[in-house]
C-alpha cells in the first residue's frame, strides 16, 4: 500500500477484492479494496488507471470471472495471492483509482482552503483534494456523475472534509453565485471564455490548475471530435494571461497529449 500524498488520509492499496461487500467486511483481506463483481460496472471510475494491471484477490472462481469482465471492457487483470496478515485489524478504507497527476504533484505545495473542482465528473479529484484537507464545492452539469461521486465520498466516511455537490451548467450559469476560492481546478474540460474570467472567482494568491487536450492528441486519436474541445498549441497560457503562471507544460503524458497550468492571482 502506498500515499500518493503524505497529506492525504487515503491510502492506496494494490488488489481488488471482488467478493460480496457482506463477506468482504466480515472478513477482510489486508492491502484490497472491495468492489463486488456485481457493482464493478458503476463503479469503473474506482478502478486503477486504464493502462495499469489490475490485481484481484480472494476466491479463485470469483477472481477469473472478474477478469473475464474486465477484460471483455478492455481491462488487464491478473490474480495474486492474498496478502499474509498476522495480526488482522479493522482495515482503514482504501482506493485504487488516482486522481490527476498534475493535481497530486502541485497540491502539496498548497495550503488548504475552500477549493471549486468544475467539471468534477465522478468526482475523484474533489474526494482527493478533501482527504487533503480542503473544504471542496463540486460543480458537474450531469447528475449522475454528481451522484456517483456522492457515492465515492460515502466510502470514506469520517475521512474527508466537507463537500458540497452543486448540478450546473458552466456554459450558461454565472459563477458568481459559488463566491471565490483559495484553489479552483479544471481537468479535461475546456470552455474558453471560462478560462479568461476564472481568476474573478479566486482569492488573491490563491491558485488555477488546469489541463486538458491539445490539437495533436485530436490528430492522434480522433477525440475529442469536436475542434472547440481541444486546445491550440501555446493557447491555455493565453487564454489564463490575466495571472501568474507559475508553471506550464504540453507533452504527452502516456497516450494522451495535453497542456497544463499552474496559474496565480496577482
Amino acid at each position: 500500500m502506498t500515499r500518493n500524498n503524505s497529506r492525504s488520509t487515503l491510502t492506496r492499496y494494490a488488489l481488488l477484492d471482488p467478493r460480496p461487500a457482506d463477506e468482504a467486511r466480515a472478513h477482510p483481506l489486508a492491502g484490497a479494496v472491495n468492489i463486488p463483481l456485481d457493482e464493478l460496472y458503476a463503479r469503473t471510475h474506482e478502478l486503477p488507471p486504464r493502462d495499469a494491471t489490475i490485481l484481484l484477490t480472494g476466491p479463485e472462481q470469483l477472481c477469473e470471472e472478474a477478469a473475464r469482465w474486465l477484460l471483455h471492457n478492455e481491462r488487464h487483470a491478473e490474480i495474486a495471492p492474498p496478502i499474509p496478515d498476522p495480526h488482522p485489524t479493522i482495515p482503514c478504507p482504501g482506493r485504487l483509482w488516482q486522481p490527476n497527476a498534475w493535481l497530486a504533484e502541485i497540491e502539496p505545495q498548497l495550503t488548504p482552503g475552500r477549493a471549486a473542482d468544475l467539471a468534477c465528473g465522478t468526482g475523484r479529484d474533489t474526494v482527493h483534494l478533501a482527504s487533503c484537507g480542503w473544504d471542496v464545492l463540486a460543480v458537474d452539469v450531469l447528475p449522475d456523475a454528481l451522484q456517483r461521486g456522492q457515492a465515492l465520498a460515502s466510502r470514506y466516511s469520517g475521512l474527508l472534509r466537507p463537500i458540497r455537490w452543486r448540478q450546473m451548467d458552466l456554459e450558461r450559469e454565472p459563477l458568481a453565485t459559488l463566491g471565490q476560492f483559495d484553489l479552483v481546478i479544471v481537468f479535461r474540460y475546456l470552455h474558453r471564455e471560462l478560462l479568461t474570467t476564472l481568476h474573478e472567482y479566486v482569492h488573491p494568491g490563491g491558485s488555477i490548475l488546469c489541463e486538458t487536450f491539445t490539437e495533436l492528441h485530436q490528430q492522434r486519436h480522433g477525440r475529442p471530435t469536436s475542434p472547440g474541445h481541444v486546445l491550440a498549441m501555446g493557447e491555455l497560457r493565453s487564454l489564463l494571461s490575466n495571472c501568474e503562471i507559475r508553471q506550464y507544460s504540453e507533452a504527452w503524458r502516456g497516450t494522451a497529449h495535453t497542456a497544463r497550468v499552474w496559474a496565480r492571482r496577482m
